[in-house]
């Protein structure tokens, strides 16, 4: 097939796991000899304007209606705004005119707007809509009706979400975002053990790593807090936080509380790492901690920290529960609940049959149930099954 794949954000310029999610079906659809063009905005400050990872061409001619500079900042000029919508849907017309595309994945329409589908409708194509958030994408009243369009959702609490907010998702549209689970673990990393079991004559730390935004929802200050109660008990930790300090107010607080409860020793901040660095980095650690505060659509971090053979506990927020099995191949706490977090490490800290067991099953199931291979088959059995209109 011959597909147009339409997103705000394209890697290498990226914010968050949803243009990471785009561009991992690019690879596993082109990985089935599918040919693909992207088209998406540009956003120089968050990366070269190159094409894709996996040399997909990438045109990045669409105009995004703000910036994401620190933050999600929308253009709230009308007239602009306006002006903005007539391009971005003479754009998308003449690509849709240029070749005879089999169909559409589309991806987040942030700051592009609900404004572009009345024109990609007409062209008749079967459009997957892949929504990668809880909240709802647009109004529900702008959906198009035709049965070309079928939203596809991330996960199972996705779809619940949408269902909710009005549209329909069919039972057999859930794709989740996946793992490569190739680019992960001990082969990926040519060889690299992950560190000896925590405790023993040494008094090895417990190492913990967190990746993500460093933004509230995201929950690192739970980890934190979960740091410091150790340390209070007398269970050594050294816990490793990687993500691009987004907020920098958050962040700022984050360095006031390590400072003011002397945890330079126990805590890291290691920045924002690609997707080679940060394969390493989770080796480095005996536990991933996912401690979202907010619903989320899936948690690709999270699936690629099992997939490096690292132990998860995880607030299961939203979809993130969907990726593990609690007590069997991760570990779970509620959410902002740094002491019963602190519990759950206290225990991967000290029972290392414990923690083996969990490593191996996590990483056993998503490379069995999560791969981004398996899920670019389930898009193209899907775009198989959407008729044109």
């Amino acid at each position: 097939m011959d597909l147009l794949v339409i997103t705000n954000l394209y890697p290498p310029q990226e914010l968050g796991g949803y243009g990471r999610a785009m561009a991992d079906f690019v690879w596993g659809l082109q990985a089935r000899g599918h040919r693909i063009q992207v088209l998406s905005g540009d956003a120089p400050y968050l990366g070269p304007s190159s094409h894709g990872p996996s040399g997909e061409p990438v045109e990045r001619q669409l105009e995004l209606k703000g910036n994401f500079c620190n933050g999600i900042n929308h253009e709230f000029n009308w007239p602009k705004r306006r002006s903005i919508d007539a391009r971005n849907c003479a754009r998308l017309q003449q690509w849709l005119q240029r070749h005879r595309w089999d169909g559409v994945l589309l991806g987040n329409m942030d700051l592009l707007g609900v404004e572009l589908l009345p024109t990609l409708m007409q062209a008749g194509l079967p459009v997957l809509h892949h929504i990668g958030f809880v909240v709802e994408p647009y109004e529900a009243k702008h959906a198009p009706p035709m049965a070309s369009y079928r939203m596809v959702a991330a996960s199972e609490a996705v779809r619940a979400a949408q269902i909710r907010h009005g549209f329909r998702v069919d039972p057999d549209a859930v794709v989740y975002p996946g793992c490569r689970d190739d680019l992960f673990g001990a082969a990926a990393t040519e060889g690299r053990p992950l560190p000896p079991p925590p405790g023993g004559l040494n008094q090895q730390p417990l190492r913990v790593g967190f990746a993500g935004l460093i933004i509230s929802s995201k929950g690192a200050h739970t980890l934190l807090k979960a740091v410091r109660l150790l340390k209070e008990r007398g269970v050594p930790i050294v816990a490793s936080f990687a993500g691009k300090r987004f907020a920098r107010a958050y962040a700022h607080a984050m360095d006031v509380y390590i400072e003011r409860h002397n945890l330079q020793e126990q805590t890291s901040f290691v920045g924002e790492l690609n997707r080679s660095q940060l394969a390493r980095f989770f080796r480095l650690q005996h536990a991933c901690v996912f401690p979202s505060i907010f619903p989320e659509a899936f948690g690709i971090v999270a699936a690629e920290a099992m997939a490096s053979g690292v132990t998860l506990v995880s607030s299961g927020a939203g979809g993130a529960a969907e990726l593990f099995e609690p007590e069997i191949s991760g570990l779970t706490f509620a959410a902002e609940d740094a002491y019963a977090l602190a519990d759950q490490l206290t225990r991967l800290a000290t029972d290392p049959d414990l923690l083996l067991r969990l490593q191996q099953a996590g990483e056993q199931r998503v490379r069995q149930h999560f791969s981004v291979t398996a899920m670019a088959c389930k898009l193209e059995q899907l775009f198989h099954t959407t008729p044109r209109s």
